[in-house]
């Protein structure tokens, strides 16, 4: 599935975490710590484009306090160093954003609101994880997978092939991905990277290593994953890996 007919769908079935969704809301810690939505927190510095106010009132982001924020967006320089900020530049033969250290991004102002959001989305930090897609074509693994997590999420989705994942999973929320590093037609290192560069919201991922490959878990962990497990699958190991993660409720 291209990434524009995901944001479609998104679009499409993407509710606001709150009725209030005017820029007047601010969210509280509380709101924030216990949010599963894809919803960016975001905390304004400087004159904002009506952009940024569309994305408020659709439901795609929500102000909150800097020091809960996913992202700051600023239009003039600001001194944070824990949160990613992003730089709206007003002007851009002004270059004066660049030589600033904590700017993760400068964009112009005048982006649009999809691609403003899709810059900004990247940042989403996952706080709560309550759906999970499992992609493996092994009928015992799927049971036990299955019976883990059935009791710690509110969905879980089941996909025998790469592909399939790609083409029929549509994420709203942060997930949890566990897949097995061995798919047909496929290899799950690739299944990681193109869910890394194609998702549109974050999530958490634990490989199943078919084989004892010291080569295969060293691409893994580069290429982000979180947890990595080797068949035969230690149950009491993989329900520790899934508490680690954060947000996981166990």
């Amino acid at each position: 599935m291209r990434r524009e007919e995901m944001w479609k769908l998104i679009n499409a079935s993407m509710e606001p975490m709150d009725e209030e969704t005017s820029s007047t809301h601010v969210s509280s810690e509380d709101d924030v710590n216990v949010s599963t939505s894809g919803v960016v927190f975001i905390h304004t510095i400087g004159l904002m484009p009506e952009t940024v106010n569309d994305l408020i009132e659709g439901g795609y982001c929500t102000q909150t306090d800097i020091s809960y924020a996913d992202v700051v967006l600023a239009s003039q320089p600001v001194d944070e160093e824990k949160i990613p900020v992003v730089y709206l530049n007003p002007n851009l033969s002004d270059r004066s954003f660049y030589l600033l250290e904590n700017a993760r991004e400068v964009v112009p102002i005048d982006l649009t609101k999809d691609i403003l959001l899709d810059r900004i989305v990247r940042y989403k930090r996952v706080r709560r994880v309550v759906d999970v897609a499992i992609v493996t074509d092994n009928p015992h693994l799927k049971r036990l997978l299955e019976r883990e997590l059935a009791n710690r999420f509110e969905t879980i989705t089941v996909y025998e092939r790469a592909e399939t994942f790609f083409e029929q999973h549509v994420a709203s929320r942060p997930y949890l991905l566990v897949f097995s590093s061995a798919l047909p037609r496929a290899d799950g290192l690739e299944l990681l990277l193109r869910a890394k560069s194609e998702s549109i919201v974050p999530f958490h991922a634990i490989m199943i290593s078919m084989y004892n490959r010291e080569r295969d878990h060293v691409l893994a962990i580069e290429r982000g994953v979180d947890g990595i497990m080797t068949l035969p699958l230690k149950v009491e190991e993989f329900r520790a890996w899934v508490n680690k993660l954060e947000g996981v409720r166990g």
